[in-house]
């Protein structure tokens, strides 16, 4: 879904963030294009930590040490780090154990709950771990 007005906040996945710094990456254009409309509208970017931990690995294996670093630098300073206390990791074990079918990793658990704590759309290139998820409202890049 893509909603008409200016969006006020957003969550993003990792995927998203990985094309953006990964050039190679066949949604790299389209994800340009995304940060560049959410920049213009002035959205609130909000992504949880362990999803800054899963980017930083991802480039470091994929792409440089530099490249790693430098999206690290852009992550803490342009978007909006949402930290994980022990209680919310103890919501997210309840959470995940109420799924039994569900394979979606604890990562994606931290944006779903991210999600619905700002009550705020996702931005995600991979749609099938929040599928199971009809409540949650989805961000696509015009």
């Amino acid at each position: 879904m893509n909603t008409t007005h200016p969006l006020k906040e957003i969550v993003v996945d990792a995927g998203p963030i990985i094309a953006f710094f990964a050039a190679k990456d066949p949604d790299h254009a389209q994800v340009v294009k995304g940060f560049q409309q959410l920049q213009q509208a002035k959205t609130k970017i909000i992504t949880p930590t362990p999803i800054i931990f899963e980017v930083y690995k991802w480039l470091l294996q994929k792409t440089t040490v530099g490249v790693a670093r430098d999206a690290l630098d852009i992550l803490l300073e342009e978007f909006v780090a949402i930290a994980i206390s022990r209680q919310e990791l103890l919501e997210l074990q309840e959470f995940i154990r109420k799924l039994p079918r569900w394979q979606g990793s604890l990562e994606d658990a931290t944006v779903i709950a991210t999600a619905f704590r700002f009550r705020c759309p996702v931005w995600t290139i991979n749609y099938r771990d929040f599928s199971s998820f009809k409540a949650l409202e989805f961000w696509i890049p015009d």
